[in-house]
């Protein structure tokens, strides 16, 4: 299994319906299935 560096997870993070802010708070501690989508538009 691979881990995000702490960095990454303290980075700020704004979106709808999220309620943490950074994305250490809105991952939590239970296993998370994280994707990253990227837009080319």
């Amino acid at each position: 299994m691979e881990s995000i560096p702490n960095d990454i997870l303290e980075m700020p993070v704004q979106g709808v319906h999220l309620t943490g802010t950074s994305l250490r708070q809105e991952l939590g501690t239970a296993p998370t299935l994280l994707v990253f989508l990227r837009h080319f538009g």
